[in-house]
């Protein structure tokens, strides 16, 4: 059970790293033209608030993929809705959170946050990313389940 569960906390690693280095893509990728001073300096904290928030998102989708290894616990794995947060259920309420966030933001100081519709977006990826890996991961916990044990 110990590999299964390893090598999906490995895949989920490799998504996150592969979604962080996208988004950091993305944001080296953004429209930096600035033609004065003031508009340098609000270029430059822009990409500043980008990166801050792409550390962040890097921090949450690790300790996100650490609780998978909760899964090695019996009362969790054969649970499907303990297991289901242990893969998706972190991730989904820091996404409405992020959502409450933004729609605060927009609402409250009717101003458009381009940051962190980027992190929604990236994060709205991960999640389905967990889900998909969940249902994976429930298929072969209930093909293993199914299966008679054989003594040696």
């Amino acid at each position: 059970m110990g590999k299964i569960i390893f090598r999906f906390w490995l895949v989920n690693v490799l998504i996150s790293v592969a979604l962080f280095i996208l988004y950091r893509l993305v944001i080296a990728e953004t429209n930096t033209a600035a033609t004065g001073f003031l508009e340098t300096i609000i270029v430059i904290l822009d990409i500043v608030v980008n990166l801050g928030f792409s550390t962040i998102y890097l921090f949450v989708v690790i300790l996100c993929s650490l609780l998978f290894f909760l899964n090695h616990i019996e009362k969790i794995r054969r649970n499907k809705v303990l297991s289901f947060l242990t893969f998706s259920g972190i991730p989904a309420v820091c996404l409405v959170l992020l959502i409450i966030y933004i729609l605060v933001g927009v609402y409250k100081y009717n101003m458009v946050l381009d940051p962190l519709k980027m992190l929604l977006l990236f994060s709205v990826v991960y999640l389905a990313s967990t889900v998909l890996e969940f249902v994976l991961f429930r298929k072969i916990i209930e093909k293993q389940q199914a299966a008679p044990k054989v003594k040696q």
